[in-house]
C-alpha cells in the first residue's frame, strides 16, 4: 500500500479501532481511556448520516437510559461507596455514554470500509496483523515474567498463577477478544501463514490466558462455519445423537436439584471462610444467586441501567453474602455477559427491543445471502460473557453493516 493522504487515513483509523479493541481496562480512575477518543469524535460523526440500524441501536439505548433513570427514583440503595461515579443516577449516565461509544465505534467501522472499498481486503488484513503482533510482544512479555526476568507484580499484563490478561481485568474476556482476532482470521485468504496465525491465537487463548470463554466461542465458531458439512456427515448419527441428548438431559434433570442444594452449602460455608475475599463475594459465583432474584423481582423493566453494582449490595438479593469491603465496594459485575445484562438492568422488555433490532438485521442480511455468520459471531460474544459496553463486539457490528450494504467487496462470505 502507497503512502498517500487516503492511506495514512486509514492507517490511523485502524490505529485507533486497534487501540479500542486492546485496551478495555486502560482508564482515568473509572473511566476508560478509548471511550473518551471515541466520545471526543461524536461532533464529526454526526456530520455524515447514521446507519439506519446503529440509528435503531441509539434510540433503544436512550430510551432505556430514561427509563433507568425513573426506576432509579423508585429504588432503594442500602449500601453505596464512595465513588461520584459510581452513585445512583450517574452509573446510569456514564453506562449510556459507555453505550454511545459502542455505537461510535461501529460508525468508524463501517465507514473505513465504505470509504476504502476497493481496500477491504487490506483492511482486514491489518486489523488482524497489528492486534496478532501485539498479541506476540505480550506473549514474549509473558516468557520473560514466567522466567522471574520480570517480577509477576511489576509485569501488568499477568496476573495470577502466570495467566496472560493483556489490557484487560482478567484473563477470560481477554481470551474472547482474541476470540474475536480468531473469528476475523477466516476472512483473510487461504494460506499456511492465515493457519499459524489460528494456531497462535488458541494457544494463547487456551493456554496463556486460560480463557474457558474464548475456547469455547471458538470452538462453536469453527463448528458454526463447517455447519453444511457437519449436517451432510452427520445426518446418518443423528438418530443415536438425540437418543444420547434425551438420556443425558434426564440424567442431568434428574440430578440438578440435588447438584444445586450440594453447592448451595458449600458456597454458604466458604462465604463463612472467606468474608473478605472478592472472588467469591462478587462476580459470577454470588452472581448465580443474586441475579435470578433481581429477575424475578423486576422481570419487565429490570432493575435500571448500570444498577446492578449498585443494587446488588442491598440485603435482599445479596442473602448470606457479606457486604463487600469498602475498598472493592464500587468494582462488581455479575460476569455473565451482556445478555444477562439487558435482561437485570432492562428487564424483558428490554431484552425483546434488543433481539427485535437484531431480527431487522438478519432479515436484511438474509436477503442478500452475506454477513449472516458475522452477525452469529456478534451474539455468541455477548452470550459468553462479554458485557454489552465492551468495544470489541461492536467492531463486528461494523463489519456486518459493511457486508449489508456491500462495502466490502474483496472479502469472502
Amino acid at each position: 500500500m502507497k503512502i498517500n493522504k487516503n492511506n495514512l487515513k486509514i492507517f490511523f483509523v485502524i490505529s485507533l479501532i486497534t487501540f479500542c479493541i486492546q485496551t478495555t481496562d486502560v482508564k482515568i480512575g473509572y473511566v476508560k481511556i478509548s471511550e473518551l477518543l471515541l466520545l471526543a469524535l461524536v461532533p464529526f460523526l454526526l456530520l455524515k448520516p447514521i446507519n439506519k440500524f446503529l440509528f435503531y441501536f441509539f434510540i433503544f439505548f436512550t430510551a432505556e437510559t430514561v427509563i433507568g433513570l425513573i426506576i432509579t427514583s423508585t429504588s432503594d440503595f442500602e449500601i453505596l461507596g464512595s465513588s461520584r461515579i459510581k452513585a445512583p443516577y450517574v452509573i446510569t449516565i456514564g453506562r449510556y455514554l459507555e453505550l454511545i461509544s459502542c455505537i461510535c465505534i461501529s460508525i468508524i467501522t463501517l465507514r473505513l470500509f465504505k470509504e476504502n472499498k476497493s481496500q477491504s481486503k487490506i483492511i482486514i488484513d491489518h486489523l488482524i496483523n497489528w492486534n496478532i503482533a501485539i498479541t506476540a510482544f505480550f506473549v514474549f512479555i509473558y516468557f520473560l515474567v514466567v522466567a522471574r526476568i520480570i517480577p509477576i507484580h511489576s509485569s501488568i499484563i499477568v496476573y495470577n498463577n502466570y495467566r496472560l490478561r493483556g489490557l484487560y481485568f482478567e484473563g477470560g474476556p481477554y481470551g474472547l477478544m482474541l476470540g474475536f482476532i480468531f473469528a476475523l482470521t477466516f476472512f483473510q485468504e487461504a494460506s499456511k501463514f492465515k493457519v499459524w496465525k489460528q494456531l497462535f491465537l488458541f494457544i494463547v487463548i487456551a493456554f496463556f490466558a486460560k480463557s474457558k470463554a474464548g475456547i469455547l466461542f471458538t470452538i462453536i465458531w469453527i463448528g458454526f462455519l463447517n455447519m453444511n458439512y457437519l449436517k451432510t456427515k452427520l445426518r446418518a448419527f443423528m438418530y443415536p445423537i438425540l437418543a444420547l441428548f434425551v438420556v443425558a438431559f434426564y440424567f442431568v434433570f434428574i440430578n440438578l436439584n440435588s447438584m444445586y442444594i450440594r453447592e448451595f452449602n458449600i458456597v454458604r460455608d466458604s462465604v463463612h471462610e472467606r468474608p473478605t475475599d472478592p472472588n467469591l463475594i462478587l462476580g459470577r459465583i454470588s452472581g448465580k444467586y443474586i441475579v435470578p432474584k433481581m429477575i424475578e423481582e423486576n422481570p419487565v423493566f429490570g432493575i435500571g441501567l448500570g444498577n446492578y453494582p449498585l443494587i446488588r449490595n442491598n440485603a435482599e438479593y445479596r442473602g448470606f453474602f457479606p457486604r463487600p469491603p469498602k475498598k472493592i465496594l464500587d468494582i462488581d459485575a455479575h460476569g455473565y455477559g451482556a445478555i444477562v445484562d439487558i435482561i437485570v438492568d432492562m428487564g424483558i422488555s428490554g431484552f425483546m427491543w434488543f433481539m427485535f433490532i437484531i431480527f431487522l438485521l438478519y432479515v436484511e442480511l438474509r436477503t442478500i445471502n452475506k454477513g449472516k455468520l458475522p452477525l452469529i459471531g456478534f451474539l455468541l460474544l455477548l452470550v459468553f460473557g462479554v458485557q454489552l459496553s465492551f468495544l470489541y463486539p461492536w467492531i463486528f457490528m461494523g463489519i456486518i453493516l459493511a457486508y449489508k450494504n456491500r462495502y466490502i467487496d474483496e472479502v469472502s462470505n
